[in-house]
């Protein structure tokens, strides 16, 4: 899938998070809104009669660049969803998914930004020194356990795919949020970043593997920690399933392994807004 809201951006058109939208044209002098973009099919059409088809067709008018320069670069901005989790130590194809320029700029975050309608304080956000872009994406710094600057989490309210990386950023070869632990019996697996935030808000020493799938390196900086369990709090999906199915054979002798009995409602730990849910499900670990 083609990450079009980011290459249309890099291209001056500043396009909205919804996949339908009217913009002024760019191609001729537009008093009113009246070029049509359908980010979803990856069509356009001017009604001023400036032209339609897709738009790779419009990133070549826009840019006048050849039809062999854009195929590359709008292959540059596609994430591919095969599941390459299971094979990530082998192959290590998981890092190149989605390659982004570092931002320029960056922002505190406004008061009235949508990630505190998530249930997150500010006190919390400004411990992780989290930012906005000019977009008013998310940005998560990634600090590995010496608390050194490894990359960086874009993450976005409704683009796909929602989830940026810092380009070169190894996510296999890292625990976020490992350096917010100094020492702890217990250990919570999780998968992506907000859940990791999230349950540290909550008093629960959290670590995210940011994927489904649990590394070897991942299990070894786990190990750093002495743990006497290692509780698995991931997805409720599929592809959670799978990553937990792994996770308990490579953890397998290391750790007492358990895992959360999480309700069928939810998708993740950070849809659990209501914190004595919250503490509710997390006391409900089941040992494998």
């Amino acid at each position: 899938m083609v990450d079009w809201h980011s290459i249309l951006n890099k291209y001056g058109v500043d396009v909205s998070y919804e996949d339908e939208l009217m913009i002024a044209c760019p191609f001729h002098l537009d008093n009113r809104a009246s070029c049509a973009i359908n980010l979803d099919k990856g069509v356009w059409i001017c009604f001023a009669g400036c032209g339609q088809g897709s738009l790779k067709s419009f990133i070549q008018k826009i840019s006048n660049k050849s039809w062999d320069e854009i195929n590359k670069e709008v292959d540059t901005f596609k994430s591919y969803d095969l599941d390459l989790d299971l094979y990530e130590d082998a192959l290590n194809l998981q890092e190149e998914r989605v390659n982004v320029p570092a931002p320029d700029i960056l922002y505190n975050v406004p008061n009235n930004h949508w990630i505190y309608e998530r249930g997150f304080s500010k006190e919390i956000i400004s411990s992780w020194e989290c930012k906005v872009n000019k977009y008013q994406d998310f940005v998560i710094p990634v600090k590995d356990m010496d608390n050194i600057d490894v990359g960086w989490i874009t993450r976005r309210k409704a683009a796909i795919p929602k989830y940026m990386y810092s380009k070169g950023f190894r996510k296999s070869q890292c625990l976020f949020g490992a350096n917010h632990i100094k020492e702890a019996d217990t250990i919570y697996v999780v998968e992506g970043s907000l859940d990791c935030i999230w349950l540290q808000q909550n008093g629960y020493p959290a670590m995210g593997i940011l994927g489904a799938v649990i590394s070897n390196a991942q299990v070894d900086l786990i190990s750093k920690y002495n743990p006497s369990e290692v509780v698995l709090c991931l997805d409720n999906d599929e592809a959670g399933f799978k990553g937990m199915d792994k996770a308990i054979v490579d953890m397998e002798g290391r750790f007492l392994v358990t895992y959360l009995d999480m309700p069928k409602n939810y998708k993740d730990v950070q849809e659990i807004r209501d914190v004595d849910i919250l503490h509710e499900v997390m006391n409900s670990k089941t040992i494998f």
